[in-house]
């Protein structure tokens, strides 16, 4: 059993994006794969009052819904290839941007959709003018319209410097699930949202003093002029994209950023890496360490968060 539980826990559907873990849970398969399985498993086994017949019955049950859904995905894959419909693979070095919106968040009309399409350039913008010194005219790849999901083609720096920032936005709004989940206990107990006033007030608070320091790593990591009076204008930008970045994942939105990493240099090759592979190659592998940490799908309840999403104005 330890040999089949180590395989599970490494099995490539952990690390699955989450529009992913979506799909495969419409499809029926998300509880027969990978870390997931594993929990079932052990469950069985270590129930207190269970027999070796019935965790067996329940094994074998287990293992019949494995096999029906291999079978039809086999099948699947096999009119794929019939049809010569391949898989979208990333080239060396290529980098992809992907957004999940909940079609509630956007009441699944299209003018609304549309307006929140300007708000994510403009989060994506900021941190395309951080990482590059410019904002880059993302390409479409995919658009799929199970939830609405857009997958955006982008260079490392700036795919990089949204996997760091968005990994960064998902460690303190994670701090927030256990006060949510205390929100929604005391409203099922009939309190009103005046009386939890005080709740929602303290998670902003806590969010806005981590997205305070957040903003500071990520200029810092990814800003590489030297004129500071741009980064200031920076920081405040990058700012009010966190704040926003926050807001989002709080009504279930989900980013993901995945990369190809680069061909290893050949031993005893002559030419030198040069500086600007040795970059690209720092990101890919930023990238490849945030990218599981951004595997996140939001606990059900109300929104908590109401963060600014525009500059605050100074006073004369």
């Amino acid at each position: 059993m330890n040999q089949l539980y180590a395989t599970l826990s490494e099995a490539s559907s952990n690390n699955f994006s989450p529009g992913w873990r979506q799909t495969l849970d419409e499809i029926g398969g998300f509880d027969l794969l990978g870390e997931r399985l594993e929990e079932r498993i052990r469950g069985v086994f270590e129930r207190n009052q269970i027999t070796p017949a019935s965790a067996l019955n329940e094994i074998a049950e287990m293992f019949k819904s494995l096999e029906k859904f291999k079978g039809a995905i086999d099948k699947v894959v096999s009119g794929f290839n019939t049809l010569n419909v391949g898989a979208e693979e990333l080239e060396p070095g290529e980098c992809e941007l992907g957004v999940l919106v909940p079609r509630e968040a956007v009441e699944n009309k299209l003018n609304l959709f549309g307006e929140e399409l300007q708000q994510l350039s403009f989060i994506f913008n900021t941190f395309s003018e951080l990482a590059s010194g410019k904002r880059e005219n993302y390409q479409i790849k995919t658009i799929s319209s199970t939830d609405l999901s857009i997958f955006l083609a982008t260079v490392a720096p700036v795919a990089a410097c949204i996997a760091y920032a968005a990994e960064k936005i998902v460690e303190v709004y994670k701090n927030l699930l256990e006060i949510k989940k205390i929100k929604v206990e005391l409203k099922a107990l009939g309190l009103k949202k005046k009386d939890m006033s005080g709740i929602t007030s303290y998670a902003n608070s806590f969010m806005k003093e981590g997205i305070t320091k957040i903003t500071v790593e990520v200029v810092n990591e990814f800003y590489g002029g030297n004129d500071e009076s741009r980064k200031n204008e920076l920081k405040n930008a990058v700012k009010i994209a966190l704040n926003r970045m926050a807001n989002r994942i709080d009504k279930g939105y989900n980013i993901e950023v995945r990369a190809k990493p680069l061909p290893e240099p050949q031993e005893g090759k002559e030419a030198k890496v040069t500086s600007k592979e040795e970059q690209t190659r720092k990101h890919l592998t930023l990238i490849k360490e945030a990218s599981p940490k951004l595997q996140f799908l939001r606990e059900g309840g109300e929104r908590i968060l109401q963060l600014p999403e525009e500059a605050e104005k100074k006073s004369e």
